[in-house]
């Protein structure tokens, strides 16, 4: 038996090396590439903003029923461990600006006001609270100390984080076999 090894010359072993590296470039770009190897506490620190919230299921991405399909939103992470979160959906509801933000001492309150204040509440989403990152699971876990929904205090979510392309992707099980999956990406100081 003849055991010399095996030798591919000319254009054959220029096909086998561009396919080779356009393999390696499919898996380290593009908008779906993540690396989460290196994702470090230190990464996640600072201020973040919100890019994007949609499901991915088997029929491919949709839009997420209760944010819309342009929410915007801020997350910011402290290094001494505190966190916040604040998600606006779209389309958000018109309404004045009140006088004062004090109780009113009579709550004379219409229907038209109560579907205001509820198409108000139903686009927002905030609570804060501390944060921990568990580097062999690459999961943030966020202790909600307050909510905007008062049955979350006290809670701890957790969800899997990556980094593509220098933003911040969270992903967790939805409804119905779907992972929702939120895109945030790092603000740099105002001014700068």
């Amino acid at each position: 038996m003849n055991k010399a090894p095996l030798r591919i010359r000319g254009h054959a072993a220029r096909a086998i090396l561009l396919v080779c590296i356009g393999l390696m470039s499919c898996r380290t770009s593009g908008p779906n590439s993540t690396d989460t190897s290196h994702v470090t506490r230190r990464d996640l620190v600072g201020t973040w903003q919100l890019l994007s919230i949609q499901l991915v299921g088997p029929n491919g991405p949709s839009v997420d029923p209760f944010f819309g399909a342009r929410p915007t939103g801020i997350l910011i992470y402290d290094p001494s461990g505190w966190m916040s979160v604040q998600i606006v959906g779209s389309p958000r509801p018109a309404m004045d600006t009140p006088d004062s933000f004090v109780p009113r001492a009579t709550p004379a309150e219409t229907a038209k006001d109560a579907q205001l204040k509820a198409s108000v509440f139903d686009t927002y989403y905030a609570y804060f609270g501390t944060w921990r990152y568990d580097e062999a699971t690459s999961s943030v876990i966020h202790d909600v100390k307050s909510s905007l929904l008062p049955g979350e205090s006290g809670r701890s979510y957790s969800q899997t984080v990556s980094l593509a392309s220098g933003n911040l992707v969270f992903s967790r099980h939805a409804m119905n076999g779907t992972i929702q999956e939120k895109v945030w990406g790092r603000l740099s100081f105002p001014g700068r």
